[in-house]
């Protein structure tokens, strides 16, 4: 099937997602994550949302992504004092263990957890579930000394042993398989074309990001950290910004935004093109921070698996979830509230078009700043951890 560029595979065989809200919310420093930051957009808000992936065909399940463990502060020193120094706030409510379990999925049905990359907001906590459960990582994680063995054998890695202890551990190795899909080295999971693993370097050292066919002809493109935010990819020359934002995009905030609201309330303040070019309306509003403080360890080869990305939004057939995207949650079922409901159905519910433009909820407009923080504050067992920050960079006990 050819699709604006796309090569996509073909098969019958479709995968059933479900979206897990892992109820991490973060607020972090926009210099870490995009290029350039405006005045008035020095924070971005996010979500994290992992997938309950099963084959229609053989019932297997798996996890693509765990978010955040609840008792982060139990995470290796090092992820904790890296953590410190880009958050202003951080809040989780439950462990995507307690979603799962509470909603009727035993933790033994889950044959394997993939982590999309190793950074703490993805990894969870492997140790809560049995050890018939794999962990399958990308390509270079379990040769990396930098890693593995993990904390506390290596003080200095990012890694908790726990998380890999009496558990089969899968790398990804995809030199073998000669399959590409849209720019990016692929590797059919299931090994009957409805679930795809796609190498997409640059974050860290071996991110992927997953294809799911939801139909016969759509997917969902799960992005992990690919980006962080929707505007390092949008507007395109395939996805321009429209005149006028479509209702329902925006937050209901009259004084912010007339109805209908013209796009150059966010075009005149395009912090990459000058405001009077008409490249303003295709043309995204940022790229990858490449700053000393970017998550990032290779900024230009991520930049380009964001370059490449944006073919995959452009299709009609895909849709593109960012793990961070709070859109996400505002038009799509989760798993936590409607355990049965899943995401296959996203084209015929114009999802798509609804999640299009949110991001810019989270620009500043005429002056005046975007979204307030979604969460202020390192949180803990329900409140404000008043001590936290000292305990993350190792100035204070837990």
């Amino acid at each position: 099937m050819q699709n604006m560029g796309l090569d996509l595979p073909q098969s019958d065989r479709t995968v059933r997602v479900r979206l897990v809200d892992t109820t991490t919310v973060m607020t972090v420093d926009a210099l870490a994550f995009v290029d350039p930051v405006q005045e008035h957009h020095e924070h971005l808000n996010l979500t994290d949302v992992a997938f309950l992936i099963e084959n229609d065909t053989t019932g297997q399940k798996v996890m693509f992504d765990l978010g955040t463990r609840k008792d982060y502060w139990n995470l290796p020193p090092v992820t904790l004092n890296r953590g410190a120094h880009i958050l202003s706030g951080l809040k989780i409510n439950q462990d995507v263990t307690e979603v799962l379990e509470g909603n009727g999925v035993k933790l033994d049905t889950i044959s394997s957890i993939i982590w999309s990359h190793y950074h703490w907001d993805h990894t969870g906590n492997p140790a809560l579930f049995p050890p018939s459960t794999s962990l399958v990582v990308g390509p270079g994680v379990t040769k990396s000394p930098l890693l593995l063995p993990g904390y506390p054998e290596n003080p200095n890695s990012v890694l908790s042993a726990e998380a890999f202890a009496g558990r089969d551990v899968i790398e990804v190795n995809f030199d073998t398989t000669g399959l590409t899909i849209g720019g990016f080295r692929a590797m059919d999971f299931f090994g009957d074309g409805s679930f795809y693993l796609l190498d997409t370097p640059g974050h860290c050292l071996g991110h992927m990001c997953a294809l799911a066919r939801t139909t016969k002809d759509t997917f969902a493109f799960l992005g992990g950290d690919i980006c962080h935010f929707v505007g390092d990819f949008r507007p395109s020359p395939a996805v321009s910004l429209p005149e006028h934002i479509p209702d329902g995009a925006l937050d209901h905030d009259p004084a912010y935004f007339p109805a209908p609201c013209p796009c150059n309330l966010f075009t005149d303040q395009h912090p990459i093109v000058p405001t009077s070019s008409t490249d303003a309306k295709t043309t995204p509003f940022f790229k990858v921070s490449s700053h000393a403080t970017s998550v990032n360890t290779d900024p230009a080869t991520a930049q380009q698996s964001v370059d490449t990305l944006r073919a995959f939004d452009a299709s009609p057939s895909v849709l593109v979830c960012l793990a961070h995207d709070p859109e996400l949650l505002r038009f799509l079922p989760t798993f936590n509230e409607m355990p049965s409901a899943d995401i296959n159905g996203w084209k015929e519910n114009g999802v798509k078009e609804k999640v299009r433009w949110g991001w810019l909820n989270e620009l500043p407009r005429g002056g005046r700043p975007g979204r307030s923080p979604l969460v202020e504050g390192l949180w803990r067992d329900g409140r404000v951890w008043e001590e936290g920050r000292a305990v993350l960079c190792g100035e204070a006990k837990a």
